[in-house]
């Protein structure tokens, strides 16, 4: 059965920002520096699944800091006894003042019903105020766990990745990601999210990081 659902996404983006440093002069110890900030994004999101083989998925990004990203994620699944193994693409557009960069890659996946995770490649390029740069080897990832699988109504995954919709970063920073969906008709879900993402190399570096929370409505027909 082919089916069709558009979701708005209201994301509430808090950036606690907390970078800590420390010097020794003459014996005596100084050093820290705290910032905070926020910022606010609106999406839209749909999703259409071809004979239950094929679906592609994408959407619309707007953020009150002036970034704008498109997204498309098509993906081919195939059912066998123990999970089901699919092959997707990806193609991540991202603008922002004078910069935009595009990504294009593909990899593969295989889910059951507790556990999920892919691995792919994708070539991105950054352009903008007279200068280019190619990155011609990035990795993105996903491993996940699902919760709540007996509870009627509600869906609950946790994941570790660097390729969450509208966020693709290099492979050297991954982000936690929780996202629980509650069915609250036949049609109509409601969406909970919540994404860690510290930074540094492997973010082992610095204390610098970004909670966001983000809600919105499903409507499947």
């Amino acid at each position: 059965m082919k089916k069709l659902f558009f979701t708005i996404v209201l994301l509430l983006c808090t950036l606690g920002s907390s970078v800590w440093a420390q010097e020794v002069t003459l014996g005596v110890r100084g050093g820290a520096n705290t910032t905070f900030g926020g910022v606010g994004a609106v999406s839209l999101e749909g999703s259409y699944d071809f004979a239950n083989r094929v679906a592609l998925r994408g959407g619309v990004l707007w953020s009150t800091i002036g970034r704008t990203v498109v997204e498309l994620r098509p993906t081919y699944s195939h059912e066998l006894d123990w999970g089901t193994v699919s092959a997707k693409a990806i193609a991540h557009y991202t603008q922002q003042a004078s910069i935009h960069n595009l990504a294009i890659g593909a990899g593969v996946g295989w889910s059951n019903n507790a556990l999920f995770c892919s691995l792919g490649y994708y070539y991105r390029t950054i352009g903008g105020g007279g200068g280019r740069i190619d990155e011609p080897f990035n990795l993105f990832y996903e491993i996940g766990v699902r919760f709540l699988r007996d509870v009627e109504g509600w869906d609950l995954q946790v994941a570790l990745t660097n390729s969450d919709m509208f966020e693709l970063e290099r492979h050297y920073y991954p982000s936690l990601v929780a996202l629980c969906n509650w069915s609250v008709g036949e049609s109509t879900e409601v969406i909970f999210g919540l994404n860690y993402k510290p930074s540094g190399t492997f973010h082992m570096s610095t204390d610098l990081y970004q909670i966001q929370f983000r809600t919105g409505v499903c409507y499947r027909w």
